[in-house]
């Protein structure tokens, strides 16, 4: 039996499967219907290891596959949990794993997740400029190294959109990041600091407007340098994997920082009523300054109106000049 780069959610796996592949068909366990590199389950069996040490059986627990994916996002959308099981008693050797139930022998805590919500409600409510929680930032941009977007992986062109006072479309220049004068509170920008906002798809695009119906919008096309660096929040437990690390680190990130993550991660893509915004954007400001700060060109997070993703690069010099912008009219509710 095969398995195949697209029964897996991670790069890491995807490329080993490719990289140890001695010929293309048919998975034995995914739906994927294209032919794919394949290689027996049975070679990842190093890199899986210190992931099945974490959990123990446990009449309480779970399915295995469940508990790889809740915690780690292991598996792509083309294997169904029957599959995910009959992958993982091939890779493992253990047998009848349908019967048996599982726990972690870690405990996650919440430690990180709340010094942060206690350090973004005091930069709201209490000390802006010299706030006394401060998190530790080295450790914090420690792991920004986690989530740095592989390079295959920035796109090619992103989308920029403006909504239109007049019945005519935005010129060329005027479809760029704001002047600092005029540059509002933006979930990334403080005000007076202007960042360029974009988006993968012009869809997405237009949604983060938010236009009213019959409202129109200018969209502009540009090409993205493709030796950007980007910071990718957009769902660290897909984006970091778990294979190839040490055994402190794994639990390390299992205990602690996946979870402080993802609640970034939240915290960036939840909707905020425009009348909040100058507060709430406060925390979410702060993290992509010590992005900034440490020399990324920039984040991309998803979005919470379309199934696109957002793009805010602090500098536009990594863009080129935009294609010519046209004007769309909505003919529907945001």
């Amino acid at each position: 039996m095969f398995c195949c780069t697209n029964c897996y959610s991670h790069s890491f796996l995807k490329d080993f499967v490719k990289s140890h592949s001695n010929h293309k068909g048919r998975c034995s366990f995914c739906g994927y219907k294209g032919v794919s590199p394949l290689c027996t389950p049975e070679a990842l069996i190093d890199f899986f290891q210190p992931l099945f040490d974490l959990y123990q059986e446990n009449n309480n627990g779970f399915h295995l596959n469940q508990l790889l994916q809740d915690d780690w996002n292991v598996f792509s959308k083309y294997l169904e949990d029957k599959s995910q099981l009959k992958l993982i008693s091939k890779i493992t050797g253990i047998k009848d794993l349908k019967s048996k139930r599982f726990k972690s022998i870690l405990n996650a805590n919440d430690h990180f997740i709340n010094k942060w919500d206690s350090f973004a409600d005091e930069l709201k409510y209490e000390n802006r400029f010299f706030p006394q929680k401060s998190i530790d930032s080295g450790q914090l941009s420690e792991l920004f190294n986690y989530l740095i977007m592989p390079r295959n992986q920035i796109p090619r062109f992103v989308f920029r959109a403006r909504k239109n006072s007049q019945q005519i479309p935005f010129s060329l220049t005027e479809m760029g990041k704001p002047p600092q004068e005029k540059s509002p509170d933006g979930r990334a920008n403080p005000k007076g600091i202007s960042y360029f906002y974009a988006a993968s798809d012009e869809k997405t695009v237009i949604a983060e407007t938010r236009p009213y119906k019959t409202e129109i919008v200018s969209v502009a096309k540009y090409k993205l340098n493709r030796k950007v660096s980007l910071i990718d929040l957009r769902a660290p437990k897909s984006t970091i994997s778990p294979f190839g690390l040490d055994d402190d680190s794994l639990s390390l990130l299992y205990k602690e920082h996946m979870s402080l993550l993802v609640h970034l991660s939240d915290v960036l893509s939840k909707p905020i009523l425009p009348e909040k915004k100058e507060l709430e954007y406060l925390p979410t400001q702060y993290l992509c300054e010590m992005i900034k700060l440490n020399k990324f060109n920039g984040i991309v997070f998803k979005s919470s109106l379309e199934k696109g993703d957002n793009y805010v690069f602090f500098n536009d010099s990594v863009l080129s000049a935009p294609l010519s912008p046209r004007a769309d009219k909505i003919s529907y509710l945001v």
